[in-house]
């Protein structure tokens, strides 16, 4: 069984469908394999859950579809000034996105910077 931590830290609506897609593709692909999977955004990441992009909204619902699930670094939420009601679906937030992406890995997990 695969565990998987993903770093979304970029800006751009064509690089948030990008990351999207691959994790869709990965869990498309992996099925079962793939007990769980995380997105963790920070930075210029944070974004993505801000976009009002269709394509990008609609994506977002496939991947809670698919139980995968949104982590946002609290230090970049502060930072910008955003409030978890203001992102475009429930997430869970960390301290820090960096310190959670180390912990992960740290458990085993798999991680993936796209």
């Amino acid at each position: 069984m695969t565990k998987v931590v993903v770093q979304v830290n970029k800006a751009g609506d064509d690089y948030y469908k990008k990351v999207l897609n691959n994790i869709i593709n990965l869990k498309n692909k992996l099925g079962d394999q793939l007990v769980e999977c995380e997105i963790v955004l920070f930075g210029e990441g944070l974004p993505l859950l801000l976009s009002e992009d269709e394509a990008i909204r609609n994506q977002i619902t496939k991947i809670l579809e698919k139980d995968i699930q949104f982590i946002v670094c609290n230090n970049t939420l502060t930072r910008l000034n955003v409030q978890t009601e203001d992102l475009a679906c429930s997430v869970n937030a960390a301290g820090s996105g960096v310190a959670h992406l180390v912990t992960r890995q740290t458990e085993g997990w798999a991680y993936l910077a796209l």
